[in-house]
């Protein structure tokens, strides 16, 4: 035989109570009484089930590996790695000679490099795909060769 928990005998108790309390003031004011409820208990959480599958995470996207920027040039440049070099939030990069700094790529694995002159003009670009591995300026400082 089960026991029934002590706050269900307290409902049960409240609710008799009420019910009874009920009748007897709607026979006396001969109006109908609002039944008198008892408060519902408080949603037990659930804890998930052993079967169900856990909860998938964000898909974040691929991240690529990124190609190497080279400057054979003899003076320091600047470039950009955007497809519009005149947007406002375009990050630009500065080269130092015979040194090289990481590429970044977009998350199709492509991406546009642009070379500026000396005055902070876009000179030229070059497309980078997800194959490339390497952007080398050239001797002169005018030129890009993507591999």
């Amino acid at each position: 035989m089960k026991r029934s928990s002590p706050w269900l005998a307290s409902l049960a108790r409240v609710v008799g109570s009420s019910l009874a309390l009920g009748g007897v003031i709607a026979c006396a004011d001969k109006e109908p009484a609002t039944p008198v409820t008892a408060p519902e208990p408080a949603p037990a959480t659930q804890a998930p089930a052993a079967d169900a599958p856990p909860p998938e995470p964000a898909a974040e996207p691929k991240k690529r590996k990124p190609f190497e920027v080279y400057n054979a040039c003899a003076d320091v440049v600047t470039i950009a790695f955007a497809a519009d070099p005149k947007a406002a939030n375009v990050g630009k990069r500065t080269i130092a000679p015979s040194s090289a700094i990481e590429g970044i790529r977009n998350p199709d694995g492509n991406q546009t490099v642009w070379l500026f002159d000396t005055n902070d003009e876009p000179l030229l670009k070059v497309e980078v795909t997800r194959g490339m591995k390497r952007v080398e300026i050239g001797k002169s400082c005018r030129t890009l060769d993507a591999r």
